[in-house]
């Protein structure tokens, strides 16, 4: 039986605990405001003229938009810190960080690159829900869907669980694929954008899992000679 992390590295220190989450915050503040701005210049250029592309296919014409399913679709905010929860050395903290960043600016460049835009359709319901929908439709105004990063921070979130063996994996895993459906049902993304999304996450993830396998091992690396020695307070 694998033992937990707690139990293998140590119950970190309150100085790392206060590291992680503060780095957890400050990492989320400035990733909402880049893909902030990100939106407002797309939406500007999208009304200037830019040619933008819409990704339906039959299979999204024939799903239903379900105000309801914002509720499983905010399940992400959870699920994008939960792997804070599992750090015990800065050298994770550092990795699920550069993963989070890495995967982010390659949605950006995405949207950038190739504009996609949602067109919303007309909401006639009335309830929390609906409002809570037509506000996020306000809000992100159909820019930057492709691919999702919803999709892609979740299962990036769910790999790290599983890369640790945490024995709550499979639920953050579900937690993911839940995130995923309600992105499509709520209109927020095209079905196109989840797999895109999901492939992201998961080659964004075994790229820096790559890069630090050295520093998790106290190897030595081609930017440094003799054992890498970084622990965060465990």
């Amino acid at each position: 039986m694998t033992s937990s992390r707690a139990e293998t590295v140590g119950v970190p220190s309150v100085g790392f605990r206060t590291l992680r989450w503060t780095f957890a915050f400050a990492g989320a503040i400035l990733v909402l405001g880049v893909y902030t701005q990100l939106s407002l210049w797309n939406v500007e250029r999208f009304e200037s003229g830019v040619r933008v592309h819409e990704l339906w296919t039959p299979w999204d014409a024939r799903l239903p938009t379900l105000p309801w399913m914002i509720w499983p679709y905010m399940l992400y905010y959870l699920l994008i810190f939960a792997p804070i929860a599992l750090t015990r050395r800065f050298v994770e903290l550092a990795e699920v960080a550069s993963a989070y960043f890495v995967v982010s600016a390659a949605a950006w460049a995405t949207y950038v690159l190739w504009p996609v835009r949602m067109v919303y359709p007309p909401l006639a319901c009335g309830g929390v829900s609906c409002r809570i929908l037509s506000g996020l439709y306000q809000a992100d105004q159909g820019v930057n869907v492709m691919p999702s990063l919803h999709a892609a921070h979740a299962i990036l979130a769910a790999m790290f669980f599983f890369s640790y063996r945490n024995r709550y994996a499979p639920l953050v895993l579900a937690g993911a694929l839940v995130v995923s459906v309600a992105a499509v049902l709520t209109r927020q993304h095209f079905l196109l954008d989840v797999p895109a999304g999901l492939a992201l996450g998961v080659a964004g993830w075994w790229l820096v899992r790559a890069s630090f396998r050295p520093l998790r091992e106290g190897r030595p690396t081609q930017w440094r000679h003799g054992p890498v020695g970084l622990t965060g307070g465990a």
